[in-house]
């Protein structure tokens, strides 16, 4: 970690940490430390629950488009000879403060391959530096992807490292910018949501910088949406533009009632498959849910989602509720 970076830390964030403390005794705000002090007792003597039978394999010759949802919301994407990992965060407390439900359903180790990493923004459950430490140690040449304004919080990688301008409005047509590399191509859209990283700094100083992205090779178009609330014309839109084969949408935290749309932040159940509808996708993997226990279990977003699909089983083939660790593989080569 670089000397800039741990002093531009030291400098901007003490006061923050300061005021989070006041405002977290005082007026119960600043989420992350209200959750973290709900979360106090967990993370001191617990331990997550552990995943059987972990994939060891997670890339293989024989596969021409699989996702594997390691939990929370990293997701590992192969498509052909290129491997796209989502958000990474594999450490068993999250934030420092709290502990997984469940482990990480991968393993850094025994990925043997990375081309590209995609951080959608700098919340610590999306963006966790040691996991990112541990990936440009192994795959240095790999390129990590970042939206504008989260580069404040990133140490310097060996890894490359690119900066996408935001799509987060109507005016930009709900897309941002695209970088091309050779047949791979990967385009900022729309999300909406927040920058920063510690909760109030996204008030306190307006930090940009949260994303979703759409991914296109060989003929395979992958749409992960990070973190966002639901927009009635901008996912529209993005379903018009692309023919999108698997979409990654949030489905939690719901905030008190999973079918609904959510909050002006997050998707809920309901409002995520609303998303899927409007995208037009062929398949989708629910995330964002399973890991951090906000206030209720953080596994009930999952459970609307088997209850709205009982009740309308047109979705049943089309969205795939899998465990943390789960492989889907949905073209092998022939």
């Amino acid at each position: 970690m670089k000397l800039h970076y741990i002093l531009n830390f030291s400098k901007k964030y003490f006061l923050l940490f300061f005021i989070c403390g006041i405002l977290t005794v005082s007026l119960n705000g600043c989420w992350p430390f209200r959750i973290g002090l709900e979360n106090l007792g967990r993370t001191i003597t617990g331990e997550p629950e552990k995943v059987p039978n972990k994939n060891r394999n997670p890339i293989r010759d024989d596969v021409k488009f699989s996702a594997l949802w390691a939990g929370h919301s990293t997701t590992l994407v192969q498509i052909e000879d290129k491997v796209f990992l989502f958000d990474p965060v594999f450490n068993d407390v999250i934030g420092a403060v709290i502990l997984r439900k469940v482990e990480a359903g991968l393993e850094i180790k025994d990925i043997p391959k990375l081309d590209y990493v995609l951080i959608s923004h700098a919340h610590m459950d999306h963006m966790s530096i040691g996991s990112i430490n541990d990936l440009d140690n192994k795959f240095p040449k790999a390129k990590l992807f970042f939206p504008y304004g989260a580069e404040d919080y990133l140490p310097d990688y060996d890894m490359d490292m690119v900066r996408l301008r935001t799509g987060n409005s109507s005016a930009l047509g709900y897309i941002g910018e695209t970088k091309t590399y050779g047949e791979v191509k990967i385009t900022a859209i729309y999300a909406r949501h927040t920058g920063g990283r510690y909760g109030l700094d996204s008030y306190l100083w307006d930090v940009p910088g949260c994303t979703g992205y759409i991914i296109e090779y060989k003929g395979y178009t992958v749409l992960y949406s990070g973190d966002t609330a639901y927009n009635e014309e901008a996912y529209k839109v993005i379903g018009e533009k692309y023919r999108i084969n698997l979409a990654l949408i949030p489905v939690g935290p719901c905030q008190g009632n999973c079918d609904s749309l959510g909050g002006d932040k997050h998707v809920a159940t309901r409002g995520a498959l609303m998303m899927f509808d409007d995208l037009k996708a062929d398949f989708m993997i629910p995330v964002h849910y399973g890991a951090m226990q906000y206030r209720d279990d953080p596994d009930t977003p999952m459970y609307v989602l088997r209850d709205i699909m009982e009740a309308e089983p047109h979705y049943k083939e089309k969205v795939r509720i899998i465990n943390e660790g789960e492989q889907i593989v949905f073209e092998k080569r022939e």
